[in-house]
């Protein structure tokens, strides 16, 4: 507990990184934790705060969700997350790490092409196929890594929605999905008292860091909202590689 101040801290910069931007509190969270807390807690920790912080921007923008368009995300995503389960003790995590970071880049390079050239042009993604591929691969790498919210983005940048759609339909995904997630480490054991009595002294960063994002988003405009989406997807697709 010596380190509950750094780490609140980290947990509240995700908080905020993840108001604003609707993604982005377990890879901000999973980057730096390991610096001051062992995996096997920092895994768990982020998980459960990761759920919280979805669960009030999804009620938050509740006005905007809309169910149907998230159906095939959660029904891939509970598929996948068991396997990503137990690929958690089987597949190396790094590799995993550097494998993400360089799909991450090459997208944000192609959406940088297709903004500056009209030759580079978006797919819509239309067919459910899409829909279940990238729900599929965000259910692994959360119920593995926890980071499973780039291939989620990816799928709804190119369906358009608005920055209020970006953040009610994404954490409505995540919130059945850490949950699900959730209770296998809960039946593996790595629930502990310990564990709860960090999450609990974290929580006022936590909500500072909620509330600062939520603020600061309001002032955003939608074109700026996709440059820092976009931004975001670079900054953490280069620091998986290295």
């Amino acid at each position: 507990m010596e380190n509950i101040f750094w780490i609140g801290g980290v947990l509240g910069i995700a908080a905020a990184v993840q108001s604003l931007a609707g993604f982005g509190f377990a890879l901000v969270a999973i980057a730096f934790l390991p610096f001051f807390l062992e995996l096997q807690f920092a895994i768990p920790l982020v998980l459960l705060l990761c759920l919280l912080s979805n669960f009030g921007l999804w009620v938050y923008y509740r006005d905007s969700f809309d169910w149907r368009a998230i159906v095939p995300l959660v029904l891939s995503a509970m598929v996948a997350i068991p396997l990503g389960l137990v690929g958690w003790h089987y597949v190396p995590e790094a590799l995993a790490r550097k494998l993400l970071g360089i799909f991450i880049v090459l997208y944000v390079l192609y959406d940088v092409l297709r903004l500056v050239s009209p030759v580079f042009t978006m797919p819509t993604l239309e067919s459910p196929f899409w829909a279940y591929l990238l729900g599929g691969i965000s259910g692994f790498l959360t119920g593995a890594f926890t980071v499973g919210g780039p291939p989620l983005v990816i799928y709804a940048k190119s369906k358009e929605w608005t920055p209020e759609e970006f953040k009610s339909n994404l954490p409505g995904v995540y919130v059945v999905a850490l949950t699900f997630a959730l209770a296998g480490h809960f039946f593996e054991g790595h629930l502990t008292l310990e564990l709860w009595k960090i999450a609990l002294c974290t929580l006022p960063f936590f909500a500072v860091g909620m509330g600062i994002g939520i603020l600061l988003s309001k002032k955003i405009d939608a074109v700026s909202f996709n440059r820092i989406v976009l931004s975001l997807l670079g900054v953490i697709g280069l620091r998986m590689i290295w």
